[in-house]
């Protein structure tokens, strides 16, 4: 065979020419992919590649999976925190709006907000545990212990002419996670607090939500029920009471060690008589 451009002999398997470099023979093209496989190059490790790109895509799938169920938890966390304390921030409300009828008769105050006292609760664990002239109080309840409680109790007590004398919100679902209240790192201590301070910013410090709040003419007392551990590891039960004046000012605190408090069937079932 010889070059069509030099004429040089040329062996039958040469692509060019050894001696002008003219090319002797065109490479063949393939079909268009979908009629035929077109060749890989040696190079390119296809199955290592498509391996690690499989684990890399079940790993994200993974990944992506874990992300959106912490996601969900954590939105399910907030719209139980948010219930809750909506659920808790009605009553207060309506405790708040009762107490600015101090001094008033009760039938005016059920009047103008549209409501109904009762003389006494729905739940015998109640009429046990607190003294009251009247009550109004949540629908929805709560266990504590296996007794039952509403989820919280606006209660009046009234003077002989029978205006209110004071208005008292209880939050019963303080106790129902522990009967003791709530959990504290350490005592809760607000001696470094002088009178006079802004009562939000005595609660803010405190960060724990008060099991029950009584209005005065004079005052409001903030009661909290917690607990904390002692050096000894024992669990040391503790009521915080908080006082501030009419203007929401910090006036004094008070706390007093008691046993844990256990609320059980015993305790609040009616008695029998013989």
């Amino acid at each position: 065979m010889k070059c069509p451009k030099c004429g040089e002999n040329t062996s039958k398997d040469d692509r060019i020419c050894r001696n002008c470099g003219t090319l002797l023979k065109k490479e063949k093209k393939g079909f268009l992919p979908f009629f035929g496989k077109k060749s890989k190059p040696a190079n390119v490790p296809l199955l290592e590649t498509t391996a690690k790109s499989t684990a890399s895509a079940e790993k994200f799938k993974y990944v992506r999976m874990a992300a959106i169920v912490g996601v969900a938890a954590v939105v399910i966390i907030l719209i139980i925190m948010l219930v809750f304390h909506v659920a808790a921030g009605k009553g207060r409300k309506q405790a708040e709006k009762f107490a600015s009828y101090i001094g008033s008769k009760v039938t005016v105050a059920e009047k103008e907000l549209d409501l109904h006292m009762k003389d006494s609760s729905t739940f015998h664990a109640v009429n046990k545990a607190d003294s009251f002239d009247y009550i109004y109080e949540s629908e929805d309840s709560i266990k504590v212990n296996e007794a039952s409680f509403p989820e919280w109790a606006i209660t009046v007590l009234k003077t002989e002419a029978e205006k209110i004398d004071q208005v008292i919100f209880t939050d019963y679902r303080i106790l129902k996670k522990d009967p003791r209240g709530v959990k504290a790192g350490k005592r809760l201590d607000l001696d470094r607090y002088e009178s006079k301070t802004k009562m939000t910013d005595v609660l803010d410090d405190l960060d724990i939500d008060p099991f029950r709040i009584t209005y005065d003419v004079s005052f409001i007392k903030y009661e909290f029920r917690y607990y904390y551990e002692l050096d000894n590891g024992d669990m040391q039960s503790v009521i915080l009471n908080v006082v501030s004046n009419i203007d929401n000012k910090f006036m004094y605190s008070v706390s007093e060690d008691v046993d844990p408090i256990l609320l059980t069937i015993k305790d609040v079932e009616p008695k029998i008589k013989q």
